[in-house]
């Protein structure tokens, strides 16, 4: 469906003014105009933080700065989340602008700065992609042949980022991605020494040891016996791909995985074929970690799964109460997993059917820990709401009244009941 993005824009610029914050529109090129169904950069001078309109990526981004309060911004995004984002079916992104405050003058910038890197070009032993604001730079061992496809992604020695100052920072891990991602953040205002920074280098350092567990594996024939070591590697690398492959700070920062120190030596049996190499063994922990994580989505995907069969092999399901609908439709949720957690919590008190309400309880979980996609659980839900019926019962009080009623009847005549 077609997005009328100066219906968006103008919708915006009302919800803002309606907050009481002070705008400055800007256009496209990062331009200032009058006109809110032209804008698509909406500068907060009060707040210090940008709303920009993404059509590219279909997505609404908040970019916030050191100083913004994020108390109110969180009102905000969750209006415009539930407002204009749920109407027209476009995202939302909530985005830290790193180690400073956004000012007017950096909107400019913003506009300039393109979601993908110029096309990679370049001499025999050198390759250059870039943005305004920063450049990457590319070293490569052998020299390039333009007639082979993705040549200048290959035999890399040396990576470099070099920002708008003419300072150049080599990137310490051959990580092809995660650099050009690092040129993202410098470009728009960051260092590789900052909170995000950090974090783009600790994933491509991840990506490097888990790469070398899944040597490790393949290469002594444990692919059986650590079955799922290898499957939760895999997973992470996944991840980490996917994290680094689009610049988005706040995803990255909310990447949080926790080492687990239990069972260490169960794991070290796994990865054992006659001697455990000492190599891989700083790195149990965290390993340890994912594969519980994994342990605990498979799970979580079986209670789906098992729910999802049950619900579409039943024509009815019992309930001692319909489910109040209305009650979600009327508050504004934080995100759709707490959407999703309050639909189901209407749900589970009224199901009669104790192994439903038993596998809906384990998806709950999974919902609130990460590890099932909320949109995916709600539309479950409500198909539970659509098949479920009231039954039809008889209490044990009007049982009783009945019998009684019925004995009087062969004991007395009407006449002398009704006295």
């Amino acid at each position: 469906m077609a997005v009328d993005y100066d219906t968006v824009a103008d919708r915006l610029f009302d919800q803002l003014k309606g907050f009481g914050h002070t705008i400055t529109l800007n256009d496209n090129d990062g331009k200032q105009t009058l006109n809110a169904k032209k804008a698509r950069y909406f500068y907060s001078n009060d707040q210090k933080f940008m709303v920009e309109i993404n059509e590219e990526d279909r997505v609404i981004k908040i970019k916030y700065g050191e100083n913004t309060d994020l108390s109110k911004l969180k009102k905000l995004e969750d209006t415009i989340r539930n407002g204009i984002a749920k109407k027209f079916i476009i995202g939302v992104d909530r985005l830290p602008y790193t180690g400073k405050d956004i000012e007017l003058k950096d909107v400019h910038n913003m506009a300039k700065v393109q979601e993908s890197l110029s096309p990679v070009m370049g001499g025999m032993k050198t390759s250059y992609q870039q943005t305004d604001g920063a450049k990457l730079i590319i070293r490569h061992s052998k020299p390039v042949n333009e007639e082979i496809h993705g040549s200048r992604s290959r035999n890399i020695k040396a990576l470099f980022i070099e920002n708008s100052q003419g300072e150049r920072f080599k990137y310490p891990h051959i990580h092809l991605t995660a650099a050009r991602a690092m040129t993202r953040h410098v470009a728009e205002g960051g260092t590789p020494y900052d909170e995000v920074g950090q974090k783009i280098i600790g994933l491509s350092e991840e990506r490097g040891q888990l790469m070398q567990v899944a040597r490790y594996i393949k290469g002594n024939g444990l692919q059986e016996q650590a079955n799922d070591v290898q499957f939760a590697v895999q997973q992470r690398l996944s991840e980490i791909k996917d994290l680094v492959s689009r610049y988005n700070p706040e995803r990255l920062l909310a990447d949080v995985h926790e080492a687990d120190d239990s069972d260490l030596d169960a794991l070290q049996e796994k990865l054992t074929k006659n001697v455990f190499d000492e190599n891989i063994g700083s790195m149990l922990p965290r390993l340890n970690g994912y594969v519980k994580e994994y342990q605990a989505k498979m799970e979580a995907a079986q209670a789906f799964d098992q729910l999802k069969q049950q619900v579409e092999e039943s024509t009815s399901i019992p309930v001692s109460a319909m489910p109040d609908l209305e009650l979600t439709s009327m508050v504004v949720y934080e995100s759709p997993t707490v959407n999703t957690t309050e639909l189901i919590n209407l749900v589970l008190p009224v199901l009669e059917d104790d192994t439903m309400k038993t596998t809906l309880g384990k998806i709950a979980e999974g919902v609130s820990s990460g590890h099932l996609d909320p949109m995916a659980v709600e539309n479950l839900t409500r198909s539970i709401i659509a098949k479920s019926s009231m039954q039809a019962s008889v209490s044990e009080d009007r049982f009783e009244i009945g019998t009684m009623f019925e004995s009087a009847l062969k004991r007395f005549t009407i006449e002398e009941i009704l006295k």
